[in-house]
């Protein structure tokens, strides 16, 4: 058992890790968010245009 606060190389290296997925993850998530903006206003465009 290893005390409280206590790191190692491999929690450092899955800290990273998880760090690194949340990254991707905030990355793509800023993509879909774009996507989802420019797919409402071509639409409010149609629909003015109409």
């Amino acid at each position: 058992v290893r005390p409280v606060g206590s790191t190692n190389e491999s929690d450092t290296e899955f800290d990273k890790m998880k760090q690194e997925i949340l990254d991707e993850v905030v990355r793509e998530l800023h993509k879909v968010k774009d996507e989802i903006i420019h797919a409402i206003r071509q639409e409010i465009g149609r629909i003015s245009t109409s």
